[in-house]
Parts: structure tokens; sequence; C-alpha cells
């Protein structure tokens, strides 16, 4: 196999268009996930290892090694952020009795600098390097205790938001519009029996996930969310595109529908990054474009598959391709490749559901592997509806 795929959580789409992607790009595909994990349900999967339910690191790191034994792959892409951190463990020699030489390396040539994996995974030292890179980041302090951040949001003005620094599709995010606000969310984020509950992680060997992390109060920007989706090759960007969000699932949610485009000063910023941080493989950054028209602002880093990076191809952009030669040896010359057009479109599987479209966008649908819609048929349905202009995988 020449790709890996290793999921843990249920419910993330953007690995799960992986196998199709790569598929017609030419290269094979192997997952790593629970059986009941959406990733499972492609038809393009050359191989599927089963994970255990259980989430001992040692349980996990017999299942990983395993898989890499099997498959052979040339690189493992990590589907969520418990996959990430897990990696990153491997990579830095945890369970290296389980994660042989040869298994070790693959995983650390997936990821980005060993020295970098915090600033790429906790939203404190993304925002901390990008600031150093002088990139446009929000008023932002990084806090311990409730005290803290009274004074941080006090410094700040209201409202603020309270982010714990490990935590993604808007978990771990509380707008607080007054002081009593922002002390109950750090009394939400710092619950009694914390210590108590990391020994009882550390018995069991869960200590792997971070439960407690670091706590930022960060001023609110009025603008419209915004991602910037790329393929990095060995700290080197190759490619990527621009998704405005034009709906979402709940307050902080992700996305149900974006607009595909190109944004050079996001770009820009990816781009620095991708270098600092020493990225391989899909990763994407997170921004806020503020209504005044001022520069778009970074806010954090998803290093893992999202659901666009698959669009690329629609708008001139074909990641996918890229990868594939690069895998096998070939040289990508020439600046990177970014959109040349732009398109809105209702990401899978909400383009399932009628009640998501969006008057002139596109249907992210998934007919060619039919075993992801059968995985969320129960959740949405798009009988007796005019369907608008389907998108091809």
């Amino acid at each position: 196999m020449d790709i890996l795929i290793f999921a843990i959580e249920d419910g993330r789409f953007g690995p799960a268009r992986f196998p199709l992607m790569l598929h017609k790009a030419g290269l094979t595909v192997a997952a790593l996930c629970p059986s009941d994990n959406i990733l499972a349900q492609s038809d393009f999967l050359g191989a599927h290892h089963a994970l255990p339910q259980s989430r001992n690191i040692r349980v996990i790191a017999e299942a990983m090694a395993a898989a890499i034994t099997a498959s052979r792959p040339k690189l493992v892409i990590p589907g969520d952020e418990q996959a990430v951190i897990l990696l990153q463990a491997f990579a830095m020699g945890r369970c290296s009795s389980l994660i042989g030489p040869e298994a070790k390396a693959i995983i650390a040539r997936s990821l980005g600098a060993p020295c970098m994996f915090a600033a790429s995974l906790f939203k404190s030292d993304t925002i901390a390097l990008a600031r150093s890179l002088g990139i446009p980041v929000p008023k932002s302090e990084t806090v311990v205790s409730a005290n803290e951040a009274y004074r941080a949001g006090e410094r700040m003005g209201y409202p603020v938001f309270l982010k714990q620094s490990f935590s993604w599709a808007g978990m771990g995010v509380a707008k607080c519009d007054d002081a009593n606000a922002l002390r109950a969310a750090c009394n939400a984020a710092r619950p009694r029996g914390m210590m108590l509950r990391r020994l009882v992680r550390k018995v069991l060997g869960r200590d792997w996930y971070p439960a407690v992390t670091a706590m930022d109060v960060q001023s609110g920007i009025a603008g419209s969310t915004a991602m910037f989706s790329v393929l990095a090759w060995q700290g080197r960007l190759i490619g990527g595109i621009s998704g405005v969000r034009l709906a979402k699932v709940g307050p902080y949610g992700p996305s149900t529908s974006v607009r595909i485009a190109h944004n050079q000063s996001m770009a820009d910023a990816a781009g620095n990054m991708v270098a600092a941080l020493g990225m391989t493989g899909f990763v994407s950054f997170d921004f806020m474009i503020p209504h005044d028209g001022s520069e778009p602002v970074m806010i954090e880093c998803n290093p893992r598959p999202v659901p666009v990076h698959h669009l690329g191809s629609h708008v001139g952009v074909d990641l996918a391709s890229a990868f594939a030669r690069l895998l096998k040896g070939e040289s990508v010359e020439g600046d990177p490749a970014f959109a040349d057009r732009e398109i809105d479109v209702v990401l899978f599987p909400h383009a399932l559901n009628p009640a998501l479209h969006v008057a002139g966008s596109l249907l992210d649908m998934a007919d060619e592997d039919p075993g992801l819609v059968r995985h969320v048929a129960g959740h949405y349905s798009a009988k007796g509806t005019d369907q608008p202009t389907r998108l091809a995988a």
C-alpha cells in the first residue's frame, strides 16, 4: 500500500473522502480505524485493519505495528487530532518495544519536525509560533487559572473567548460576555478531581490523551471564518485552496458549506507556517477574515485532512496527483498551485440534507463511494427534493 490512514473518531468526513481521491491519483490506500468508523466504509480501501476499542496506548501501538507490517505504507495520514497525538508519541519513541525502528521511521516521515509537534497541534503554541513569524493573530493570553483568566479578560475587554489548547470541531470553546461567564467557563474546563483522573488514565495506559492543557483567553474578531487547506512536503507548500465558511453546525462547529477559492494573504501565512513546522502531508489552517478589510488572522492549525482537501481539483488544484508524484520520488517544480476560480459547495454529508442546501451552491456528494452514504443515511435524507447540481467526487 502507498498510504495508511489512521483514524479513531467517527464523524470526521475529511479522511473518509481520501481513499477515492487517492485512488483516482493511482495510489493504494489502507486504513487503521474502528470497524464502525466512516472511513472503514469506503469502497476504495485496499485493506482495512480494525482498531480495537481499547484506548490503552500499548494496544493501539500493537495494532499500528501490525497494520504497518501488513500494508508497508510509504506514509501514514492521521485522520483526527487523537490520531495525530498518538503518531507524535510513537515518533518520539513511546512504545518503542512495539513500534520498531522501521515503523517509527515511516511515522516520523509522515509528520513535521519533532521539535514543532506542539505548535502543530496545541492552539497556544500555534498562536505563539504564528506571532513569532509576523503572522496576524488575535489578542491572546495563555492562562492556568480562573484568576489569571479574569485579569486577562479585564485587560482585553469583553466579550472574550476561552479556548482549551487541545480541542477541535468547536469543542473546548466558550464565548464569555463578562467575568462571571469567564469564571464559569474556566471551572468547566478544570473540573474537580482532575489529578485523580490523571492517575487513573496513567494506570489504564490512556495518559497519551492530554485531558488538561493550557487555556487561552482570546479576543473576538468581527469577520468571516475561513481556512487554507494545503499539501505540504518536507516543509514546502505544494498547493492549497482557501475556503470561506458560508454556513456551519452550531455556533462554533464545523462548516456545512464553503466558498472554495484563493486568498494570497492566507496562502503566504500558511506557507510560512508549513516551513517553520517542517510539515509533510495534508494540513489546514483556520483564519478569521476581518470585516474591516484588514489581513486574515490565523487562529489554529489542523494537522490532518479536512472536508475540503478533495475539492481542489474542481478549482485547478489537484493535490492528490501532486502527492502521488512526490511519493514516487518525482519533483514538483515551480510555485505552489492555487485555485484559478471559485465555487460554492455544500460539503458531504451535509449535502444529503435538503435543509442545509445553499442557493447557488454545488453539492459535494459521495455517489462514487456509496459505502460512505450508507453510513450516514440514517441522519441525512434527500428524498422528495429538487437537487441542485451535484459535484463529482
